[in-house]
């Protein structure tokens, strides 16, 4: 399909987006000739793009030439989205009006942003038509555009609110969208760090911001490492795994501050980190058989599990400084059970 594309990173994963381009585009989905939407499935959503052709938004919702310099290296997602404060709908349409003239018509950006604001009506007339102009000018595959054409004009008689991740069938397309949502995600996550750190011991707040910074890392060589990214949905798998790892801490640091952590000795802090040595040294066999077909190598084990071993000797630090009654061994039997778990995931 459609052919001009920009690249983005998860993590250390490339992924090479096809932007939603109304001004880069190659073709209207209306024109999409090859032999993968030729199908007659798609007739219906291509004559209506055909119909629309290249319907513009009225001339007075672009902002004026002084709104354009005001908005100079602006973020239509941001602005839209209201990421870490409120959306402002108004400067979001200028903004990706500013995008999609321009060079930076990403999947989040410009195109996409002008679709969503005139399918919900926010700060302009809802017009689907014009929002439906949009859709037939992105890429993606010919489910998604067909589905979303669709969609979009399906709401003149069943009114809804409308997000492009609505309609999303690609593994590439799905990537973008638990990026947008692994955003949302972490703004509520990192309100609750700040109002728990906030409560910490006058000792532990120095050791704080090291322990997290060595998580961090390992929540990198983890996400990069340990999951794998054969698949189009790669991007998808990597953000999900990280962000399950980081609600985790945010869900154990609680409960180490409110002494609601589980008990052991340290004959159970010697017995997990048995374990988990022996888990790990079934990783890695299973990381170097011929029967591992995924992207997850021996290296990457043993990287992420440097990076652990850092952060858990820091969480150990900040722990006993944080809430000493629960003792290094209860610390380090949570931590390397945690550990062993995502180590026996890899060969499951």
């Amino acid at each position: 399909m459609f052919t001009t594309g920009h690249v983005f990173r998860v993590g250390v994963t490339l992924l090479v987006a096809v932007a939603g381009a109304r001004s880069l585009a190659a073709q209207n989905w209306g024109d999409e000739h090859s032999a993968l939407t030729a199908g007659p499935q798609y007739a219906r959503s291509k004559a209506i793009c055909r119909r629309l052709g290249d319907l513009d938004p009225p001339q007075a919702d672009r902002p004026t030439p002084v709104q354009s310099k005001a908005l100079k290296g602006c973020d239509s997602e941001k602005l839209y989205y209201g990421d870490g404060g409120k959306p402002d709908y108004g400067k979001a349409r200028q903004c990706a009006f500013i995008e999609a003239d321009g060079a930076d018509d990403q999947i989040f950006g410009g195109s996409t942003i002008l679709m969503q604001v005139y399918a919900n009506g926010l700060g302009v007339k809802r017009n689907l038509d014009v929002a439906t102009a949009y859709a037939c000018n992105l890429d993606g595959a010919a489910a998604e555009s067909d589905g979303r054409v669709l969609h979009l004009q399906a709401l003149k008689t069943k009114p809804g609110r409308f997000d492009y991740c609505d309609d999303i069938t690609s593994g590439l397309a799905e990537g973008y969208c638990q990026s947008r949502a692994s955003d949302r995600t972490k703004i509520g996550r990192d309100a609750r760090l700040r109002a728990m750190t906030a409560t910490l011991p006058a000792s532990a707040k120095p050791l704080y911001l090291p322990m997290k910074k060595a998580f961090d890392a390992f929540v990198d060589a983890h996400g990069d490492g340990e999951v794998d990214l054969s698949g189009t949905a790669r991007a998808a798998l990597e953000i999900q795994e990280q962000d399950s790892v980081r609600d985790q801490f945010v869900k154990d640091l609680a409960r180490l501050l409110s002494g609601n952590w589980p008990p052991a000795a340290g004959s159970d802090a010697r017995a997990t980190d048995a374990a988990m040595n022996a888990s790990y040294r079934k990783a890695l066999a299973w990381a170097a058989g011929k029967d591992n077909y995924s992207t997850i190598k021996p290296e990457d084990i043993r990287t992420a599990q440097r990076a652990w071993l850092v952060y858990r000797d820091a969480y150990v630090r900040f722990g006993l400084a944080a809430a000493p009654k629960i003792g290094a061994d209860a610390t380090l039997a949570r931590l390397t059970k945690l550990r062993t778990a995502q180590l026996d995931g890899l060969v499951e």
